[in-house]
């Protein structure tokens, strides 16, 4: 960079000959440019949160995140309780509840369309899935070591399923039993059971209330088990059709769960409580992916009453996909903002280098000049990384910034060489940043090992450099 003068400013603090006073402004200077990369990381920050606003709302309009569980048998019940007061006096009261029956075997088989909804620069991954389910209850298998004193009223029991948000679902849900018969699911604002007509029918007087047990965050809807002569086996199947955002679940509803969810979008992820049991196949048709969660796996009782039981541990124990969110694409900008000042100091390291080379000098201001050049790389990095994604954003304001840096290069220390070597050393270096910014889970290691790697090389360089300027900052046979 053009030859200046040591006099007067910050180029008079330097004495002539002295690169180790030089060094110490140099890494001063880097310390500064940290100032405007931490301005650009609390943008950067802003902005993904603006990012997951908007797309919340984009996804709520659709549904949301959507859990869907279910099919499960729900029995109301009664027994008689014995207790004993204080006073040593036997009291009876009437207890009632409802016990959950989970099916011995279901599967799920889910078929999602991905489609992309936009707001301005903002978009969500919103998807309609049809789901289709098959359970076999065996209810006398899973009461068989109840208390005996639990009385069930198979007449009220009810088939029951879940969703997050029920106001998505797109069909007339029925059941269909394994006799051709089929009934309507319809919506419950609660599960508590007995239901308000056969709470009715039963006497006030020495009577607990029935609770209510709430699904957090899940709404549920029932049909009639049609159980009318007792409990029995059988079989139901039902198909689910809904709408949602960015994520959908399936809870291993059964005892013995089998679920597989597919669809017609690639960048997708696996993941829930369970691990998929076979990995996630992407194509360019979409991508497959399979469950099969047994009933050691899945860490629930075969029944389980449901005054001590919350369902929403069951909806918790669930199988899911995800799609790459809109504010996913801040992560590379971020992890870029964090190794921004190593990179910055790599290049002022080089500019000293090549200054100690070349005999001529670089004035402190264009240093900065420099810095804020690699800095203003960010804020284009995040300004076009919004609008086309990471990977082409990068390019593009790496190729930029790599070119303005060279022209200056040549233009300052007027040699086209110079320009052409700044070219070719910034491009080297930009490239490194890019797979740094990609390696994600190495990242740290990657960073590492470039840092150590610059301080080698730098080391190696200056070797013979008289620090103290007695041979005028010249190297010495490097």
């Amino acid at each position: 960079m053009s030859e200046t003068s040591n006099a007067g400013g910050l180029s008079g603090m330097i004495p002539r000959g002295s690169l180790g006073l030089k060094l110490l402004l140099v890494c001063l200077l880097v310390l500064v440019m940290g100032v405007p990369l931490i301005m650009v990381g609390a943008l950067v920050a802003e902005r993904q949160a603006r990012a997951t606003s908007v797309t919340g709302e984009i996804g709520a309009r659709a549904g949301g995140v959507q859990n869907v569980g279910g099919p499960m048998l729900l029995v109301p019940y009664q027994r008689l309780v014995e207790a004993t007061d204080d006073q040593g006096r036997t009291q009876r009261r009437t207890e009632r509840g409802s016990y959950v029956i989970f099916a011995e075997t279901g599967s799920a088989d889910a078929t999602l369309e991905v489609q992309e909804r936009r707001r301005g620069i903002y978009r969500a991954a919103v998807y309609t899935a049809t789901t289709d389910f098959d359970a076999a209850f065996r209810p006398s298998t899973a009461l068989e070591n109840v208390d005996p004193s639990y009385r069930f009223d198979w007449t009220q029991a009810r088939i029951i399923m879940f969703v997050s948000d029920s106001r998505a679902i797109r069909n007339a849900a029925e059941l269909r039993f394994q006799d051709g018969a089929t009934a309507t699911f319809e919506p419950v604002s609660d599960l508590s059971v007995p239901g308000q007509a056969a709470m009715a029918s039963y006497p006030d007087t020495s009577s607990s209330v029935a609770p209510a047990y709430q699904l957090p965050g899940l709404q549920a809807f029932s049909a009639p088990a049609r159980l009318v002569g007792g409990p029995r086996d059988f079989s139901i199947e039902t198909r689910l059709e809904l709408t949602g955002a960015q994520r959908f679940a399936l809870a291993a509803f059964a005892q013995d769960t089998a679920a597989t969810i597919r669809g017609d979008r690639r960048d997708t992820r696996a993941e829930g409580y369970f691990q998929s049991s076979e990995a996630l196949s992407p194509s360019d048709a979409g991508f497959v992916v399979s469950w099969r969660v047994p009933f050691v796996a899945r860490g629930l009782e075969k029944a389980a009453n449901l005054a001590t039981f919350n369902l929403s541990l069951a909806a918790s124990r669930d199988m899911a996909v995800s799609f790459v969110a809109s504010d996913d694409i801040y992560r590379g900008v971020i992890r870029a903002v964090t190794y921004g000042i190593m990179f910055i100091g790599i290049v002022f390291l080089a500019t000293l280098i090549f200054e100690v080379i070349s005999g001529k000098k670089a004035h402190p201001a264009q240093y900065v000049l420099v810095g804020l050049a690699q800095c203003v790389f960010y804020l284009l990095l995040l300004a076009i990384t919004e609008i086309i994604g990471f990977t082409p954003a990068f390019f593009i304001a790496a190729a930029a910034t790599v070119g303005l840096l060279a022209f200056y290069a040549g233009a300052s220390f007027r040699s086209a060489a110079v320009g052409i070597r700044a070219l070719v050393g910034l491009s080297g270096l930009y490239a490194a940043m890019y797979v740094l910014m990609t390696l994600e889970d190495f990242a740290l290691l990657a960073g590492s090992v470039v840092a150590f790697a610059v301080i080698a090389a730098t080391m190696i360089a200056t070797r013979r450099i008289d620090w103290y300027g007695r041979g005028h900052g010249k190297l010495d046979n490097i």
